[in-house]
């Protein structure tokens, strides 16, 4: 392969696919083709592949389970894939970076007066205890997004959509519901029961809205910023436990076993930012009932159906 306009690393992924759709014309990274945590390979193919525009997707990612039981291996792999990177990025730099963090960067806990936080409180304090390794990495990330290189940095909140993570390690708890609400509903189950106490805030996009964000900034170029990516509307776990079932048709009890960790109580972001750089954001947020419902329709279709 010769040299490439769109470079998309962590390509084969659920957002990478998802962003496929929309970027036809870019080429995309799975780890099979390309894997980050080796330095010398991820060298060879800047230099080869002098890409303009770089989306990096890439990371070691997976819910609370995940991250508690292996913290050293989230740590160690994203803080391998983001400095390999980088450094490449740094002999070759490309026109524009766009980089996908994540809300779990953010401190754990702020005053309650600075709720939805904003990009300025970023490292405001250290991260949620339950997956602080991941962040950890993607803070170090964060802070090369300004090598001098144009950039983007994105910071989204929960994803879900068509095409998630449902029902493995990977999944985050949006994902995890549906698979196991649906699983109830089909076997006539009277209860599903989940773990934690359903009272921890959350904002979650769909995928899809996200994609769009990144289609339209690839366009407009670098903004040299950081944008959070969310929802002006926050709910619980518990409410979106319950809006799953809703939308499901699924008529037993959900409940919360009030063991085990919830996770960070807060983490919402404020969008105003992203508001204001990209004005066509207000157009692309899909309503939450109406991602669940298109969740659905994809997981009856294709992961249930198999």
């Amino acid at each position: 392969m010769g040299r490439t306009d769109i470079l998309v690393t962590g390509g084969t992924g659920f957002l990478g696919r998802t962003l496929a759709a929309h970027l036809p014309e870019a080429h995309f990274l799975g780890s099979a083709e390309l894997d980050l945590r080796d330095g010398a390979a991820v060298a060879e193919a800047i230099a080869r592949w002098r890409p303009r525009v770089v989306i990096d997707l890439a990371a070691r990612v997976g819910g609370i389970t995940a991250n508690m039981a292996q913290p050293a291996d989230f740590l160690v792999d994203n803080l391998r894939m983001a400095a390999n990177l980088m450094a490449a990025l740094r002999e070759h730099p490309p026109e524009h970076f766009l980089v996908m963090l994540s809300t779990c960067i953010y401190p754990n806990e702020v005053a309650d007066e600075q709720y939805p936080m904003s990009e300025d409180l970023l490292d405001a304090g250290p991260p949620p205890p339950t997956n602080a390794a991941y962040a950890l990495a993607k803070r170090a990330l964060w802070q090369g997004a300004q090598y001098g290189i144009p950039y983007t940095a994105l910071v989204p909140s929960n994803l879900f959509g068509p095409g998630d993570h449902f029902g493995s390690e990977q999944a985050h708890f949006l994902a995890a519901a549906i698979d196991r609400i649906e699983r109830a509903r089909v076997a006539g189950d009277p209860v599903v029961e989940f773990f934690g106490t359903g009272r921890a805030l959350r904002q979650f996009i769909l995928a899809d809205d996200l994609a769009r964000v990144v289609a339209a900034l690839v366009e407009r170029g670098p903004r040299n910023e950081t944008l959070n990516v969310a929802c002006r509307e926050v709910r619980s776990i518990r409410q979106m436990a319950e809006t799953v079932a809703e939308q499901a048709g699924y008529q037993g009890e959900v409940c919360f076993s009030g063991k085990g960790p919830d996770g960070q109580y807060r983490k919402d972001a404020d969008p105003s930012r992203l508001a204001a750089s990209l004005p066509a954001w207000a157009s692309i947020e899909t309503p939450f009932e109406e991602g669940v419902r298109r969740t659905l329709e994809w997981y009856r279709n294709h992961v249930a159906a198999r």
